[in-house]
């Protein structure tokens, strides 16, 4: 007859090692995905702000050589290239470049629907203050 020695046979985890195991992973993944996404969104509004200021530098360039913003209707600023989070819309005054101003507005779109980033330049020696986010 064989005896069978306890610590001998014993071989795996147990059901209440695993369990702990699940458990633990189950929490850390309640914490990073909401961490995830708010990281995600942020890089997103990164995106916009890095389009909004190619479309302000294009704008004080050609303010810069003409002595006045572009008007709405001269093409560069009548729809600035859409994304896929983001569309822009830009408005502001048609006069002296060193006194009026202008905002440059970028609307989310599917994942960033309801976030808006915006940007006012006030002359053409501005870079604008820094973008106002909202809905984030």
């Amino acid at each position: 007859m064989k005896r069978w020695n306890k610590k001998q046979n014993r071989k795996g985890f147990t059901m209440i090692e695993l369990m702990v195991v699940v458990v633990v992973v189950g929490v850390l993944a309640a914490i990073a995905v909401p961490m995830y996404g708010k990281y995600v969104k942020n890089a997103r509004v990164t995106e916009a702000t890095a389009q909004m200021g190619e479309i302000i530098t294009s704008a004080k360039a050609y303010a810069a050589e003409n002595g006045d913003w572009p008007a709405l209707g001269e093409g560069m600023l009548d729809a600035a290239p859409a994304t896929d989070n983001f569309t822009y819309t830009v408005t502001g005054a048609d006069g002296d470049a060193t006194t009026d101003s202008y905002t440059v507005t970028a609307t989310g779109t599917n994942s960033m629907a309801g976030v808006t980033v915006a940007i006012t330049v006030t002359d053409v020696n501005s870079n604008g203050g820094a973008p106002v986010v909202s809905g984030l």
